[in-house]
């Protein structure tokens, strides 16, 4: 029988994992030990207790059935924590010398891996990718793509090459970006910190959420639409939105709305706090987009039973689908307040199946 001290070690929940008092395996011929479950699909975490291994399994599975999730319980303590660290490590704003952005990310992300690599080298050297890490790992790095910004700025502060991945995932073989010259911006465009963004990280194209015209003058929402909107002559038309909206830009605050046209079926006027938490918010969402389309159409199959590395339990579609709306809203709270705002419609839209459908 394994040694199952190494239990104590384990944390209440981390890394997308809740740890319970261990209890029998309703599945597993007994062998089976359960430590927890997932935090998004229901399965269960357990110890096999003649090889030491830690399993993903589903309750009414067999014992040849789980996915192996460590090693050993000292392997699983060490993962979690790793994770873990990567989450909150970027509240940490000198880390990086203060860089935020997606290069900072894929960085973190990269050495946290290799890390993790050497931590259970048994896990990481089979043929599939382990069930669970490498999707929970791709989420905690989302931190480190932007950090709060200074109190008189934007919401956040990031590296124009974060911009320019939302460009290259909405277009991979584009990747447009618009950056305005100084020039180009508008008087009506009081807002310094806005003004900067957009010289010098500008707006993605191509984008399916946000539709910006590639080289259309940036006017007030009173010039582009007199008949529908001619009292908004601070406010400029920055691009569309689902749903046949148009966002406003408040030029003097930098806040982002959505005039409606229809009364009491309009969406709720805030969109996001700044173009920043918006541009975050984005890249965000695309970035588990990606994740999420790579098994959905990049011929991955984690079910077919072909081999002895298939997984049989794990589904990074559950996992992604349960933390998406989350991520996004964590970046601007305010932006899922009631149902009636737009990024909650999206998130909780029956027709589409959500953010992730």
């Amino acid at each position: 029988m394994t040694d199952r001290t190494g239990i104590a070690a384990l944390p209440a929940s981390g890394a997308f994992l809740e740890f319970r008092s261990p209890g029998t395996a309703p599945a597993g011929g007994g062998r089976w030990t359960v430590l927890g479950g997932t935090a998004y699909c229901g399965s269960l975490v357990v110890l096999d207790g003649e090889t030491g291994e830690v399993r993903l399994a589903e309750e009414s599975g067999r014992e040849d059935e789980g996915d192996l999730l460590a090693s050993s319980l000292p392997a699983l303590a060490a993962l979690v924590r790793e994770v873990e660290a990567v989450a909150t490590g970027a509240a940490d704003r000198a880390a990086f010398g203060g860089r935020r952005g997606a290069a900072v990310a894929d960085a973190v992300r990269s050495a946290a891996e290799q890390r993790m690599r050497a931590l259970d080298p048994e896990l990481f050297t089979r043929g599939a990718p382990p069930p669970h890490w490498h999707t929970a790992l791709l989420i905690a790095a989302l931190a480190w793509g932007a950090r709060p910004g200074e109190p008189d700025g934007l919401a956040y502060d990031f590296e124009p090459d974060l911009v320019a991945d939302l460009a290259r995932l909405l277009d991979e073989e584009d990747a447009a970006v618009r950056r305005y010259r100084p020039e180009e911006l508008p008087a009506e465009l009081t807002h310094e910190p806005t003004r900067r963004l957009l010289v010098e990280a500008g707006l993605p194209l191509e984008g399916e959420m946000l539709g910006v015209h590639p080289d259309a003058p940036l006017t007030t929402m009173a010039a582009r639409y007199p008949d529908d909107f001619a009292e908004l002559t601070h406010h400029l038309a920055l691009g569309y939105w689902p749903h046949d909206l148009v966002i406003a830009l408040d030029g003097t605050t930098g806040r982002l709305e959505l005039p409606g046209l229809h009364g009491a079926d309009d969406p709720a006027r805030y969109l996001n706090r700044d173009l920043s938490a918006l541009l975050y918010a984005l890249w965000t969402y695309e970035r588990v987009r990606a994740h999420w389309d790579r098994w959905e159409y990049g011929g991955q199959d984690w079910h077919d039973g072909d081999g002895d590395d298939d997984w049989t339990v794990f589904d990074p579609h559950s996992f992604l689908r349960t933390e998406v709306d989350g991520l996004v809203e964590a970046v601007d709270p305010e932006s899922f307040a009631t149902p009636r705002h737009s990024w909650r419609l999206l998130a909780e839209d029956p027709y589409t199946g959500g953010l992730l459908a």
